[in-house]
């Protein structure tokens, strides 16, 4: 169980989560989300304990994106549209392009009419990943909660793809939550909270806790190394 977490998300803020596997990051999103219950402590949604509204006005003010969330074995368009009904083909190409599926949009056989096979088990998991994310940025909702967006993605493109979904979220006013475990792309973030052993360990911009918290820094810098050695070309 996680402790000592105070949050407050709005639109136009962005927090990142981090840490390690099993200290409660995926929980906290999805109590944030109204999913779960808080064992402990108040959520409310604009003032009000999401409980106690009806479940469509708690899902016009949150989308969330999680591992095992659903794609369906209908078209792109259609699965795009989960988030808004009447996405447009340009608007879903746009947003596509913007998660890095640009290029394996172009080689599917119908574009945007590709049928997708049953929880997209014809796409890779990096490509699902996206896919997912593409929808969450397509929907209306002022609050966006994300798990993981960087899993199944070399570290170039997690980095890019984390960039992307904080400076969306700044252009369009919206607030975000993301659980990741990449640090590299964080200085995007309006806050970071560092969570250890089920409490926050520290917490603050991305600048602060490099300069403060030696186990954040150490990890960044690892994760730092890695990039670089994967940027450096053959001799």
């Amino acid at each position: 169980m996680l402790t000592g977490l105070d949050l407050e998300v709005r639109p136009g803020r962005s927090v990142a989560l981090v840490g390690a596997s099993g200290v409660g990051k995926t929980t906290t999103l999805l109590t944030l989300a109204g999913l779960l219950p808080p064992v402990g402590g108040t959520l409310t949604l604009d003032g009000r304990v999401p409980a106690t509204l009806p479940s469509a006005q708690v899902a016009a003010a949150v989308v969330v994106t999680t591992e095992d969330a659903h794609v369906f074995g209908t078209t792109v368009l259609e699965n795009l549209r989960v988030a808004r009904g009447d996405v447009t083909p340009a608007e879903a190409r746009d947003a596509l392009d913007g998660v890095g599926l640009g290029p394996w949009l172009d080689l599917l056989p119908d574009g945007l009419d590709t049928l997708l096979g049953p929880d997209a088990r014809t796409v890779s998991g990096g490509e699902r990943r996206r896919l997912l994310l593409a929808r969450a940025l397509l929907a209306p909702a002022p609050l966006l909660l994300v798990d993981e967006p960087a899993e199944h993605l070399d570290a170039p493109a997690a980095d890019a793809l984390l960039r992307l979904l904080l400076s969306d979220a700044r252009a369009r006013g919206r607030g975000i939550v993301v659980v990741t475990h990449r640090l590299s792309a964080l200085d995007a973030a309006d806050e970071v909270v560092l969570l250890v052993d089920g409490r926050v360990a520290a917490r603050g911009s991305h600048a602060r806790l490099l300069a403060t918290v030696e186990d954040y820094r150490e990890a960044h810098d690892r994760e730092r190394a890695a990039l670089d050695e994967t940027s450096v070309e053959p001799g």
